[in-house]
């Protein structure tokens, strides 16, 4: 049986191997890997039915370790499928923000796991009731949902390993996935700046009343993000540097008239153009009508500076900091 499973594996990893050097669909590499590991689980099924175990150690191991090695690769490359798919068409951000609430739910899926507990430890006092089929109890079974296991070749934890091996992989992949989309949306947010494309043309004081205005609306993190970061975040992105941020805000207070002759502004020009688009029909950005990816830029480019901001150390604008040498 040793033998049978280390060949089984081995084709296995040929094949993978094999199946990832075709130049063909992402997804359509996933459906050919998947389908190998079924055809080699069947196999290993079949040769399993014809066996006698040795010795109760000998079980113990086949269910324990060598039978979750491959039917938790299927449960991986079938998991791996689901999640590939959904990332299709999706811009680099939202890919982003999908990997990272799979990340989380795979993180979560075992807290509070008595049999994960057990497993992580190394233990090995329960492995006659857990991985000796004899001493399957189906009302035991947290897989009991699927009725039509074969208890042939079913224990009442093998599956529970296959889980655990699947979503070690699938944390150690989600990862370094978003780490790579990550890396990709700071140089694009560095070419963005870098650019000058988002070039701030009004004036510094309009600039400022902007930025308060998103921090008193509580605008990024349900209000949990720093005036200074915000700031910061739009200096950068939109190559500017403001200067006594405090002083400029001070005076748009002592304001006469209106204190937020800014914001009044924008709001004349969007209804305007809400007007227009009434009459035209659609979305114009830059001319033309603004695609999705467009749109998902314009929403993505301030959070994308936020993040960035964040890693830099900084005082610069504290709104307390003029305040408090007055004092």
């Amino acid at each position: 049986m040793e033998n049978f499973v280390r060949n089984s594996k081995l084709n296995i990893e040929e094949e993978i191997k094999r199946i990832e050097l075709q130049t063909v669909d992402p997804l359509d590499r996933i459906r050919q890997i998947i389908g190998v590991v079924q055809v080699s689980l069947t196999s290993l099924k079949t040769t399993v039915a014809g066996y006698q175990f040795r010795s109760a150690e000998e079980e113990i191991l086949f269910f324990k370790v060598s039978k979750p090695q491959i039917s938790g690769l299927l449960m991986f490359y079938v998991r791996l499928y689901q999640i590939e798919k959904n990332r299709i068409d999706k811009s680099l951000s939202s890919q982003c923000r999908y990997l990272k609430i799979e990340l989380e739910n795979l993180q979560k899926s075992f807290l509070n796991n008595d049999f994960y507990e057990y497993y992580r430890a190394g233990r090995t006092e329960l492995d006659n009731r857990y991985f000796i089929r004899e001493n399957y109890d189906i009302l035991s079974d947290i897989h009991c949902h699927l009725l039509d296991r074969d208890i042939s070749f079913t224990t009442l934890h093998d599956s529970s390993v296959a889980e655990i091996l699947a979503n070690n992989r699938l944390i150690e992949y989600v990862s370094e996935e978003i780490e790579q989309l990550t890396e990709k949306l700071h140089l694009k947010f560095t070419s963005i700046v870098d650019s000058k494309l988002l070039q701030w043309t009004d004036s510094k004081v309009a600039l400022v009343e902007f930025i308060y205005a998103l921090y008193a609306g509580k605008c990024f993190s349900n209000g949990n993000t720093s005036l200074k970061d915000i700031a910061f975040c739009c200096e950068t992105l939109f190559n500017i540097e403001i200067g006594d941020f405090y002083r400029i805000f001070l005076e748009i207070r002592n304001r006469k008239k209106s204190r937020t002759q800014f914001l009044d502004k924008l709001k004349e020009q969007i209804i305007k153009m809400m007007d227009e688009l009434e009459e035209s029909g659609d979305l114009m950005f830059d001319g033309d009508p603004a695609s999705e990816e467009a749109k998902e830029s314009i929403r993505n480019a301030l959070a994308m500076g936020l993040e960035y901001a964040r890693k830099v150390n900084r005082e610069k604008y504290n709104p307390y900091k003029n305040k408090k040498k007055k004092d």
